[in-house]
Formats: structure tokens, C-alpha cells, sequence
């Protein structure tokens, strides 16, 4: 059986122009230093340029990133504040604690906005030696807990601010942010232009193979490269890698096609029956499902989807996550619909027998 894998955008292919490129790359001189190679010189260069910073760093992976620049902002026993379904608490295996050696405290909110006076109360500097100090807070755009809402560079401003008063920085893991520039019509650098760095990935949406890039101030940059290395990130050759972001940044704005394609999903799967979109303020390429408790969870409900011949993943106590991306076509949504609607119409047949 042909599957229908919706399961992540790091699943996208590359384009024949990022191939082309990665052919070339591979035939160029390699570089001995850290930072020598002339393809990462110019992604560098370039995605320091599309988020505003002075500098920024190639990393293997978003999640490398993000621990690195917890590292960087943070000494052990400090506390990491954000919302409480960021990916950085739920989905980097505890790197917060096992690695940076600092707490993450997570905050109550939507789609991973927190009120700011949530922030203002839990990032307030402790009044007795009991208590640790908040020295980084943490957000997430797009948030993917959060049906890939995409969080406006005017709600991060504001964050930043509470995090300069509580004498804090702000990192912004923006793993997906230039699927929440397009959403939001803003340039990346103005999302993340009050942050103190940023991550985003290569791999996702942008359609590279592998990589995503740190980016903040210079010294900052200087600090998280001696970090990346200490954590075993200092890949090298990496022409490769680093011509396929280069091809990937060239191309950002192209990722609300997979919007388009997100939406066509959603809006086809109301009315199902015991299936319920979740609606994010400012939608992307994720799209989440909430089940009725009749399908027996999430886990039983994909096992279900696959015999249909459609891949998602479970994604909490009643949701399920679908991913969309350059090859998920609009014909291959409109399949997904109808093992979707095949699904939930047998299923609620066999409930009413």
C-alpha cells in the first residue's frame, strides 16, 4: 500500500534546484575550521540577515539550537520560563535539565500565548535565597501544541519587555517561523526582532535535509559555537548541508502553499462525525483533531487511519496531528478526506449497531 504520510514536514523533499546545489557543494573544496567553509559562511551571513542578528550559527538540529542558546543565556540551577506545552519542555528529552541544568517552569495559556501578567509574576526576581532566578524566558511560533498557531512579532515584543524588566533574556524557538511569517505577513526579523536569539529549522517546511540555524549577537554566537561543539555539533565536511539551507532560505515565502493545503484539510474534515478541528488564531501547516472519546484514543484511531492508508501521529490524551508540506498536494488532501470520511462514517454505524 502507497501511504499518505502526514506525519511532519521534515518528511518534504528537495526541490531539483537544492539537489543541484548539494551536487555542487560536494565536488568544492572542504574546510578544516569550524566556521571555514565558504557555503556556511554565506547561509550564515544570509539567515543572520532574514532574522535581523548579528550573527548566527549552522546547528544540526532545532533542538541542538534551542539547548545551546538555554546554555548560553543560563548557569546551572537557574529557571527557564515558558509556556508549558512549548516544545522545549515536552519534546527535547529533559536536554533543560539533563544538560543546561536549569528548571523549566512552565506557564497556563492558548495556542502558547500566557497572559503577560503570568509572566510578569512567575519571571519576578526572587525575594529570598530559596528560590531560583528566572534567566531565560521562552517562546514557541509557530507553536506546535498549539495547532501551529503563529505568534505575532507584537506579542514577542511584549514578552521581551517583561523579560528585560525581570533582568532575563528571550529565546525564541522559532522552529517554524517563517511559516508564522507568511501566516502573519511580517518579515522573520521583525518576529523575532526584540527576541535575544532565535532557532529556526531548515529541514521542515524549508525542505533541506537537515539543519537549522542560532542567530543573536555576535559574542553570544561566539559563545554557541564552543557550546554546539561540546555537544558533538561541529559537523564538518558541511558543503552539503549548508548549500541545501542556503537553497532553503532562498525560497522561505513559499511555505504558505502548505497553508493552503493545512486548510483544505481542516475545513474538509468538519462535520465528521466524532471529529473536531482544533481552530488556532493564526493557522499554518499543522492541523490537529480533537476525537470523540468513542474511538478509543488517539493511538487506536491512527492504527485505524493507516489501514486507510493516511499516516498522523497521536498527539495527546485526544488529539491527533497532521503535518502539511510540499509534497502533500491537494489531491492527496482530498484522499486524506475521503479515508477520513470513510472512517467516521463506518465507525459511527458500527456505534449506532
Amino acid at each position: 500500500m502507497t501511504y499518505l504520510d502526514f506525519r511532519s514536514d521534515f518528511l518534504s523533499r528537495p526541490c531539483a534546484r537544492m539537489a543541484e546545489t548539494m551536487g555542487e557543494a560536494a565536488l568544492s573544496p572542504g574546510a578544516f575550521g569550524l566556521r571555514d567553509d565558504p557555503w556556511q559562511q554565506r547561509l550564515e551571513a544570509r539567515a543572520a540577515e532574514l532574522l535581523g542578528k548579528e550573527d548566527a550559527l549552522l546547528f544540526p538540529t532545532c533542538t541542538m539550537a534551542n539547548l545551546a542558546a538555554m546554555i548560553a543565556w543560563t548557569r546551572p540551577g537557574d529557571t527557564v520560563l515558558g509556556d508549558a506545552t512549548n516544545h522545549l519542555a515536552t519534546s527535547e528529552a529533559g536536554g533543560h535539565a539533563a544538560v543546561a541544568g536549569v528548571e523549566y517552569r512552565g506557564l497556563a495559556g492558548e495556542y502558547g500565548m500566557s497572559a503577560l501578567a503570568e509572566w510578569r509574576a512567575a519571571g519576578a526576581p526572587p525575594t529570598d535565597a530559596q528560590r531560583s532566578s528566572v534567566r531565560l524566558f521562552a517562546l514557541e511560533t509557530t507553536h506546535n501544541r498549539g495547532g501551529g498557531n503563529a505568534i505575532g512579532g507584537t506579542y514577542v515584543a511584549a514578552v521581551a519587555e517583561v523579560a528585560r524588566q525581570a533582568g532575563a533574556h528571550l529565546h525564541l524557538d522559532g522552529s517554524r517561523l517563517f511559516n508564522a511569517a507568511v501566516a502573519l505577513g511580517e518579515v522573520p526579523a521583525r518576529l523575532a526582532a526584540e527576541a535575544s536569539s532565535v532557532a529556526v529549522s531548515l529541514n521542515k517546511g524549508l525542505r533541506a535535509p537537515s539543519g537549522a540555524m542560532l542567530a543573536g549577537p555576535r559574542d553570544f554566537i561566539g559563545e554557541a559555537l564552543r557550546i554546539r561543539q561540546r555537544l558533538g555539533g561541529g559537523m564538518r565536511p558541511v558543503s552539503m548541508i549548508a548549500s541545501a539551507g542556503l537553497v532553503a532560505l532562498e525560497n522561505w515565502g513559499e511555505v504558505g502553499a502548505d497553508h493552503e493545503t493545512a486548510a483544505r484539510l481542516r475545513e474538509g474534515c468538519r462535520g465528521l462525525p466524532g471529529l473536531m478541528p482544533v481552530d488556532p488564531p493564526v493557522p499554518t501547516n499543522i492541523v490537529l483533531l480533537r476525537l470523540a472519546p468513542r474511538w478509543g484514543g488517539p493511538e487506536a484511531f491512527c492504527q485505524r487511519l493507516s489501514r486507510e492508508g493516511v499516516i498522523a501521529i497521536p498527539f495527546g490524551a485526544d488529539l491527533v496531528r497532521f503535518v502539511t508540506y510540499r509534497d502533500i498536494t491537494h489531491s492527496a488532501v482530498d484522499q486524506a478526506l475521503q479515508a477520513l470520511a470513510h472512517l467516521a462514517n463506518t465507525h459511527e454505524r458500527q456505534d449506532d449497531e
